[in-house]
């Protein structure tokens, strides 16, 4: 099941929302401070979610590890894709680095406008991975197909370094370099602007005919 959070995580990843947060406090001197803030809340909320989602069904007899089990939860986790699949491509959910008609770097300077403060970027952490679609199909999996928690918070603990992979690789060069950071970031945002939409499209169709076939295959 481990990829198929990966995958999930990957589309997480690709967040305007996010990419906007961190290119606002990169710009800011010294960024890394920041960041740790940003990174550290983020992480705190995303995780919290999901620990209690795990261990809220731990106790509740859902038959987690069955053939039935299984082929339902990955039906349902199907459906859900795809249908995030379709309202990607029908424009009813925007991604890319362009939302609500208005370019990220512009909202970017908006807020590099306002003072940024550490209690700012705390509070933009979980702000921008307020746990979707993604993560909630994400937890269907987990809580249906992995009957252990420590298995359970294993999958979890895999797919919030992935959802969170730019802010620490970023961090990561702002300890050392934050000039750099400021490009990667910089380049990013133009790169998810041109590919996020297809790279969730894909995603979501993809795995979400697969998860239909194989839960119809075993129910």
């Amino acid at each position: 099941m481990t990829i198929e959070i990966i995958l999930l995580a990957l589309a997480s990843a690709v967040r305007p929302t996010s990419l906007v947060a961190v290119w606002a406090l990169v710009r800011e001197s010294p960024p890394t401070r920041l960041m740790v803030a940003y990174l550290a809340a983020g992480l705190a909320f995303t995780v919290t979610v999901g620990v209690a989602v795990i261990f809220a069904f731990s106790g509740i007899d859902i038959h987690a590890g069955t053939d039935r089990t299984k082929a339902i939860a990955e039906i349902l986790a199907g459906v859900l894709a795809l249908g995030l699949g379709i309202a990607v491509l029908a424009g009813r959910i925007r991604v890319g680095a362009v939302a609500d008609g208005r370019p990220a770097e512009a909202r970017a300077e908006r807020l590099r406008r306002r003072r940024v403060t550490t209690r700012t970027a705390a509070l933009a952490g979980p702000a921008t991975h307020i746990p979707g679609l993604l993560y909630i199909l994400a937890l269907d999996l987990i809580v249906t197909q992995e009957p252990g928690v420590p298995g359970g918070l294993l999958e979890i603990g895999i797919y919030n370094a992935i959802w969170y992979a730019l802010p620490i690789v970023v961090l990561a060069i702002c300890i050392v370099k934050p000039s750099a950071a400021r490009t990667l970031v910089q380049k990013l945002q133009e790169w998810a602007g041109a590919h996020a939409r297809t790279i969730v499209l894909l995603i979501s169709f993809g795995m979400g005919g697969w998860l239909l076939i194989e839960g119809a295959s075993t129910i």
